[in-house]
């Protein structure tokens, strides 16, 4: 055949065998969402520009998972929720450790879903069309991409002020002042926003490797701050409070307006908002297109996961609340002295100067650091939408030479972008709180994907091949228990927010998104049925969602 190439293309099950040559090359792929398209350029093969790059490993796919978790949830929230939720006192540990159970839950619903084959770029979007519908999968990940959009905003937003803090605390002022201004917060964020989306077009790989990194910046950050609450009681804290703060422990929980701890608060409220650091679970699911060997190594990812971030968020809140009463965060916020009230805040106390210092710069770097695991979420949600050509297919083109998403990660940019000039503008971000209850709406139909998967898409439900596959009252026990928790979490969510106003209320903030995505949803059926029901493409379109992700007919 000379320079000349000739292509077969064919499936059988979910192996697709592709091309046969002259010379005896070929190429072979297995559980592969990476379609090749051979082309004879002087006997040359290359990659078709829809196709992302495999270079992830487990330790990566873990990294993006746990990144995405650990950051503002163990930080912020887990002293935080003192004043969010008056009451939930001692309990928070506790609640850490059923946050993780039942994120567990989760964690066999993935790999359920794992062992029938729905392991791409998009995750969840991928694992509810074919389990219960397209339309409704669109709709609900549309919404997280939205949410997901306010979050990229939020920290554009925020870590400029984070680092303003750690400079101001190293004794920059006129850096610490410029980072905390309108203007600084503007070029900052939208400097650090841009600089990230670079890191993510030039690679899966660069990204996955500061990634990586991170994790390990988020580690020791946490076990010294682990190490310095358990090493302090609260003698110590009252000692160190006295000589850096000026007041004295008594006369802060004094000024504690809240002196019970309350169970009924504890589960109806704190355990919903604590729950929000477990939500970045699925940040590791969104590498289905780059990992290597995906279907294992993400049903492996998401185990490790969660079992880290559950020692990591049990021990932190342990740590914290071993070295401070419950009672001197809202104490603290009593007497306007808000800005300890975080949990490095409040163990610097107990630190030496310069280790506080090093430690606030830490946290920024951390809260920055947060960028990879979103901007990955959101462009292989955009990314998986242009495959199943529910968008338009542009957007599932990946860069010749680095194989990313590009168009999805700007539109991503840009979108958040704005975000952040809305933040400066009103202080809040339109969006943020749909993320939290999107999400719980992912949960709610994944576990209604597990009752309708075998009805739905009975040949990808006799493939499975995990341990639940022919336990079938274990499928719906499981589904109908994560629709309850979900059900439970959103209707907290929506009624912890009922004083806000109507434009602030996450239930109000996602109709509008999702009267949008069905509005997009439409469009595409539109063009679907202007082809003619009986037509080969529309019969194609529609067999799509009852395949592996990345089959084309």
């Amino acid at each position: 055949m000379g320079a000349q190439c000739k292509m077969l293309l064919h499936r059988q099950k979910t192996e697709y065998y592709i091309g046969s040559f002259g010379n005896g090359f070929s190429v072979n792929s297995h559980h592969n969402r990476d379609m090749y398209e051979i082309v004879s350029r002087r006997g040359c093969l290359t990659v078709s520009h829809h196709s992302l790059n495999r270079a992830l490993g487990l330790l990566s796919v873990v990294a993006f998972g746990l990144t995405n978790e650990i950051a503002s949830g163990l930080f912020f929230v887990s002293t935080q929720i003192q004043q969010s939720s008056p009451g939930v006192g001692s309990l928070v540990p506790l609640l850490m450790i059923v946050g993780g159970i039942i994120t567990f839950l989760t964690v066999l619903a993935y790999r359920y879903f794992f062992a029938s084959g729905l392991v791409g770029a998009g995750g969840e979007y991928v694992i509810i069309s074919r389990s219960l519908s397209p339309g409704v999968a669109f709709v609900v990940t549309f919404l997280a991409w939205f949410g997901f959009t306010g979050s990229l905003g939020t920290l554009a937003y925020s870590a400029p002020k984070f680092l303003s803090t750690a400079f101001l605390s190293l004794g920059a002022t006129g850096v610490g002042n410029f980072l905390a201004s309108n203007v600084g917060i503007l070029i900052t964020g939208l400097l650090i926003l841009w600089v990230f989306w670079a890191i993510h077009v030039f690679g899966v790989k660069l990204a996955g490797t500061l990634t990586t990194i991170a994790m390990f910046l988020v580690f020791a950050v946490a076990l010294v701050m682990i190490i310095a609450g358990f090493a302090t009681n609260h003698g110590a804290f009252d000692a160190a409070l006295v000589h850096r703060a000026h007041v004295n422990l008594q006369s802060v929980i004094a000024a504690s307006p809240v002196r019970h701890v309350s169970v009924r608060v504890a589960f109806a409220s704190a355990l919903p908002t604590l729950f929000f650091g477990y939500l970045g679970l699925s940040t590791a699911t969104q590498t289905g297109g780059e990992a290597k060997n995906a279907a294992k190594s993400l049903a492996q990812a998401v185990l490790i996961t969660v079992i880290l971030v559950t020692i990591v968020y049990t021990l932190f809140a342990w740590a914290v609340y071993h070295a401070v009463p419950w009672q001197v965060i809202s104490g603290l916020s009593a007497m306007k002295l808000s800005s300890y009230t975080t949990s490095s805040g409040l163990l610097q106390f107990v630190m030496p100067s310069w280790m506080a210092s090093l430690i606030n710069l830490c946290v920024a770097l951390i809260v920055a650091k947060t960028f990879l695991p979103i901007f990955l979420a959101q462009s292989r949600w955009v990314y998986a939408w242009g495959e199943d050509h529910l968008i338009p297919a542009v957007f599932s083109k990946t860069h010749r030479k680095f194989r990313t998403p590009v168009l999805a990660l700007t539109l991503s940019a840009l979108f958040g972008s704005a975000s952040l000039m809305e933040s400066i503008k009103l202080g809040f971000v339109f969006g943020v709180n749909i993320r939290v209850l999107s999400v719980m709406l992912v949960f709610f139909f994944m576990g209604l994907g597990l009752i309708t998967f075998p009805t739905h898409a009975p040949k990808l439900y006799a493939g499975n091949t995990s341990s639940l596959a022919r336990k079938r009252s274990l499928q719906v026990l499981l589904g109908v228990v994560l629709m309850m928790v979900a059900v439970w979490f959103s209707v907290s969510i929506t009624l912890s927010s009922v004083l806000s106003p109507l434009y602030l209320q996450p239930a109000f903030q996602s109709g509008i998104v999702v009267v949008i995505a069905i509005v997009i949803y439409q469009v595409y059926l539109a063009k679907l049925r202007s082809q003619g029901t009986s037509s080969e493409a529309y019969v194609r379109a529609r067999e799509r969602f009852l395949e592996p992700p990345g089959v084309d007919g």
